[in-house]
């Protein structure tokens, strides 16, 4: 049945006629776009964009999955343990959120040169969640070498095995012997003779035996275990200036690495994970030339939209789809964000030219999911308190999302810079239009920036990594941006002029 559909535009409200049951304001006020923050969206199993995950991170060759802030991680970190059971799986998600870091630091293993030192605590963490994964597996209890792993598991960690990673790391001493873990197991009585029980505490000897004994059982069995990393990158901001915050990752990743490795030549279906943000990843070529073995087994996050072709249903455009497609039943298809967002009579402009909403707000995000949710959550809101969604609703909506992406990114600049409020005064005068080196360094040092703790050079370069500034170079065919949003690995490049990413400019000037 056909239903009268409003849309308001410029103080009039004009008639549509559509095959659909309620009108676009009704659509987007009934739609869940969820939580920005995918590791605490509790509905994401009903809206999950699954970009065969499963396949290109489990079942492929991936061991590190890389990203920026932003896009995802967390979010397929939770959504693959949820497949455990339909895949027959036993699933290890360890969280690093309120992790020990500090005393990790201190757990060096002094037989290993730097960066490798922290090896011996990463791989005691790796074996010893395997060995819990197969002692509580019910189909492992009669294979070889079961009753000396179950009795290691109950000697050294009785019977809590919660978070073992922390438990281990914070019970761990380094002594003039070595790591030494003595556990919190009940003690075993003094007749009985065993190979990993309570009198064996140090750490590379237990390693040596528990590296074999799961292996054997791994080629014997054949079953399936996962352990998963996350939040690696929750302590980065105490320790971004501390050489051993790096060096503790590139062993840990070094351990996944050689684990791996050996895992695959006995059972292919077992492996460990790392999930990790890309500005900390790419620094490890500096600490650790030999960490560019890590690139085959890296699965890298991208959502970026760069070329014309890519504008054609783009994966940011299926995330929201499914988002609204599960809100609201009447849409369906791709058509779905179009629907409610529909350009005729939304009339953005952007350079003075028309623009597609969905190209207007992805223009003004740094094309992370986390971005695109949080625009779409701003417009309901605001939509809800105008009762309206027009021109006027995607220009307020955008003042708070800006506001947003500017608190985001303090978080992120506060280690480095504290006074987030006078770099961001810094910015206001630098204003909206393209500038060059020279004429930001005039503005640095007229505004008296003594609170930053850069030069100016060093501090283009800094917002250029950040998203915040984008080279532009303008020729015959228009303006070319050049972005660490659409290439992580590009360099700010001085010669050329310079602009304030669009997502950031109006929230500048509320701030």
């Amino acid at each position: 049945m056909k239903k009268h559909v409003y849309y308001y535009f410029n103080g009039f409200f004009l008639l549509l006629k559509l095959n659909y049951s309620m009108n676009a304001i009704t659509a987007l006020l009934k739609t869940d776009f969820g939580n920005p923050d995918g590791l605490y969206d509790s509905n994401l199993e009903n809206y999950f964009f699954d970009n065969e995950y499963w396949r290109k991170i489990v079942r492929e060759h991936a061991y590190f999955v890389i990203g920026r802030k932003g896009t995802g991680k967390s979010a397929i970190y939770n959504w693959i343990k949820n497949r455990e059971a339909e895949n027959g799986m036993i699933i290890s998600n360890l969280s690093f959120k309120s992790f020990p870091f500090q005393k990790l630091l201190n757990l060096s293993n002094d037989d290993f040169s730097r960066p490798n030192q922290y090896q011996s605590i990463w791989k005691y963490i790796i074996l010893s969640e395997f060995a819990k994964q197969i002692v509580l597996d019910a189909q492992n209890n009669t294979h070889s070498h079961y009753s000396e792993l179950n009795d290691f598991v109950k000697y050294k960690f009785g019977k809590n095995l919660k978070d073992l990673h922390t438990k281990i790391t914070t019970s761990t001493n380094k002594t003039e012997f070595g790591l030494q873990f003595k556990g919190f197991g009940p003690k075993q009585a003094s007749e009985e003779s065993m190979q990993l029980g309570d009198e064996i505490e140090n750490i590379s000897e237990i390693n040596s035996r528990l590296e074999d004994l799961i292996l054997d059982n791994l080629a014997e069995t054949q079953r399936s275990y996962l352990i998963q990393f996350d939040q690696l990158d929750d302590n980065y901001t105490l320790y971004i200036d501390n050489k051993k915050y790096f060096e503790s990752l590139i062993s840990l990743f070094k351990v996944i690495y050689s684990l791996n490795s050996l895992i695959l030549g006995c059972n292919k279906n077992s492996k460990v994970i790392a999930y990790l943000r890309s500005d900390i990843y790419n620094q490890f070529s500096s600490n650790d030339p030999d960490s560019a073995k890590f690139d085959y087994h890296t699965y890298k996050l991208n959502w970026t939209i760069i070329n014309k072709n890519d504008w054609n249903n783009p994966p940011l455009l299926q995330l929201i789809n499914i988002r609204i497609e599960n809100s609201v039943s009447e849409l369906t298809g791709k058509g779905s964000f179009n629907y409610i967002f529909n350009k005729r009579f939304i009339k953005l402009r952007e350079n003075r030219k028309p623009i597609d909403p969905f190209r207007y707000i992805i223009h003004r995000t740094f094309h992370r999911p986390r971005d695109l949710v949080q625009f779409c959550i701003k417009i309901k809101e605001q939509a809800d308190i105008m009762n309206r969604l027009d021109v006027s609703t995607i220009m307020a909506a955008e003042k708070e999302y800006s506001s947003w992406l500017i608190d985001e990114l303090k978080n992120e600049i506060a280690p480095i810079i504290p006074s987030t409020d006078t770099l961001f005064a810094l910015l206001r005068t630098v204003g909206t239009e393209t500038f060059n080196s020279n004429y930001f360094k005039r503005k640095y040092f007229e505004t008296g920036n003594k609170n930053i703790n850069k030069s100016p050079e060093a501090l283009l370069r800094y917002l250029y990594d950040l998203g915040i500034v984008s080279n532009i170079q303008f020729g015959k065919n228009g303006a070319s941006l050049y972005s660490i949003i659409r290439n992580e690995k590009s360099k700010f490049d001085p010669k050329m002029k310079a602009v304030i990413h669009s997502g950031i400019l109006k929230g500048l000037y509320t701030y």
